[in-house]
């Protein structure tokens, strides 16, 4: 039985480093193996889960959110001001749970309530609109 390589060994001090843990000396190579694919389990288990792409309500405070995703395919989180539009806020988007992601009728009451469009953030301003609660080209996309 041979003894876990260098390379494990600093792999495996990263990765329970990471977890908060404590990497057991002695190990044979196949028990740094073993241990190693534990530990990367564990760190992906722990990775925060991030919501899709949506309109979202925090239920914390109730503050309106657009998930969407950028160019290198990152998901992030704009809040809608009270000025209309939306303002990119640090890591909220780790915040957001999936059941507060809003249903296209949840949209549209919000916005009768508000005289606001949840999607795009400005003040409906066509009867249409305000009866709608979301304007016709957002309802279209969403």
């Amino acid at each position: 039985m041979s003894n876990a390589t260098p390379k494990q060994l600093s792999y495996l001090s990263d990765l329970a480093s990471a977890l908060g843990k404590a990497v057991p000396s002695g190990l044979s190579a196949a028990q740094a193996s073993a241990l190693i694919s534990q530990l990367q389990a564990e760190k992906a288990a722990a990775k925060p889960r991030l919501v899709g792409e949506g309109i979202y309500r925090r239920s914390s405070d109730g503050a309106m959110f657009r998930v969407q995703t950028s160019d290198e395919g990152r998901n992030y989180a704009k809040l809608l001001l009270p000025s209309g539009g939306w303002d990119y806020e640090r890591g909220a988007v780790y915040t957001l749970k999936p059941e507060e992601r809003l249903t296209l009728a949840e949209i549209s009451a919000w916005g009768i309530s508000t005289g606001v469009c949840a999607i795009c953030g400005r003040l409906l301003s066509t009867a249409e609109s305000v009866a709608a609660g979301i304007g016709p080209i957002c309802a279209k996309g969403y």
